[in-house]
């Protein structure tokens, strides 16, 4: 089938970063503030708000397609809700099946396996109400499954009693996607976004050897997903490089080195890439770099003494930040980043 392009002639630009000089407070502290001055600010849909849903993960890397495919000349929104409703559904099964816990969390390689699995859907037909009501689906999807296995009642049934509990939970999932004046299955809708495989991991540690891929060991990568191991500099220049082509990348990482903090100020100041790659590395291993959320990089910047800052599009609403959007130094990312999705060109 042939793509699904929306040409929509409007022009698309950072709430945060309308002049492209944009105030950021290294530490929260306004005294403390510098600009930086936007070198790629690439076109982006407007700021979500995952509430308390956990569902980083989802929400990164579909603000990653959507500017993605702004760069390509189309315009779309995505749902999380509609992703998020399938892990449940399949962790519902599990549950019963396994006793395995039902969690909203997870990664941005099972955020594509959900959306290459089960297509996608447009945000506004199938948005999620304020607050989020995923955490009270999850709830309600753990302790259906568990009871339905206490007492052996089949799997037909569980997904039945899903259903209804996501339907009144969450509200009925479309079963279609209508655009001008055509119709789509989800699976057609997203493959005219992405292909199988078009998105790939990337990671760097020094546990593992470089140019082979591995499961990073995370919590939330609970399907083993596997990113590719490359060195620090190489994944630093990948991310720079697609940014340069007018692609963005999905990031995952630690909020604790978005600001020069205590642990990040434990080791000396240095932007040498081997020492960068040391320090991450004691960062894994002592458990300080955690996987604790996603965004979508859509640009850099620099300050007035010529250091590179990376721009990123979160998720928490556009009273967080500025204008919800957060900027990090080359540092910061190298210290911070699990791993990286970049569009295979």
């Amino acid at each position: 089938m042939k793509p699904i392009t929306l040409y929509i002639l409007a022009t698309l630009v950072l709430a945060a970063c309308g002049r492209r000089e944009c105030p950021f407070s290294g530490n929260g502290d306004s005294r403390d503030s510098l600009t930086v001055t936007a070198d790629i600010l690439l076109p982006t849909t407007p700021v979500r708000n995952q509430g308390d849903s956990e569902l980083c993960w989802i929400y990164a890397m579909l603000a990653t397609i959507e500017t993605d495919r702004l760069a390509e000349g189309d315009s779309v929104t995505l749902s999380p809700l509609w992703l998020a409703r399938r892990s449940l559904e399949e962790q519902a099964t599990d549950r019963y099946l396994s006793g395995r816990r039902v969690s909203l969390r997870g990664t941005l390689p099972e955020a594509m396996r959900l959306l290459e699995r089960y297509g996608i859907v447009a945000w506004d037909a199938y948005r999620p109400a304020e607050p989020s009501p995923s955490r009270s689906a999850a709830r309600r999807a753990e302790a259906l499954s568990y009871t339905f296995s206490r007492h052996r009642k089949g799997l037909e049934q569980l997904r039945r009693a899903m259903d209804d509990a996501l339907d009144s939970t969450l509200g009925p999932a479309p079963r279609n996607v209508f655009m001008f004046g055509m119709e789509y299955t989800p699976q057609e809708f997203a493959h005219s976004l992405c292909l199988p495989g078009d998105w790939k991991a990337y990671t760097s540690f020094t546990h593992h050897p470089f140019r082979k891929p591995f499961a990073v060991e995370i919590p939330d990568n609970r399907q083993r997903h596997e990113a590719m191991n490359i060195p620090l500099g190489e994944l630093l220049s990948m991310t720079v490089k697609s940014l340069r082509d007018g692609h963005p990348v999905a990031w995952e990482g630690s909020m604790a080195f978005l600001r020069e903090g205590k642990e990040a100020g434990e080791f000396p100041e240095s932007n040498a890439t081997a020492a960068l790659q040391r320090q991450r590395q004691r960062l894994f291993e002592s458990h300080r770099l955690t996987d604790d959320h996603c965004m979508a990089i859509i640009g850099t910047g620099h300050d007035h003494k010529g250091r590179r800052y990376f721009i990123m599009k979160n998720s928490w609403g556009k009273d967080n930040g500025h204008g919800g959007y957060v900027y990090i130094s080359e540092r910061q990312f190298a210290l911070s980043t699990i791993m990286i999705m970049v569009r295979k060109r």
